[in-house]
């Protein structure tokens, strides 16, 4: 009988930030649409990560994905 292992496909190692990281940090407000939250707390909360690594990790992943400004302002006219 085969047995399926169960993946990890999100494998992130958090470790405790030293003092000069804390520091570093920055609190900000973000205003979302209720159902918004309600669908990022649920994904947290299934994957046991807090809504504020999500949203760090989402960020991350979306300013990587930007297309550099000097390269969007020759698409523009």
């Amino acid at each position: 009988m085969l047995a399926l292992q169960p993946r990890n496909y999100y494998a992130v190692t958090m470790t405790m930030p030293t003092v000069a990281e804390r520091k570093a940090r920055t609190t900000t407000a973000v205003r979302l649409p209720e159902d918004l939250h309600e669908q990022l707390r649920r994904a947290a909360d299934e994957r046991g990560f807090s809504v504020n690594f999500m949203v760090t990790k989402a960020v991350e992943d979306f300013i990587r994905r930007l297309i550099p400004a000097d390269e969007l302002k020759l698409t523009r006219d």
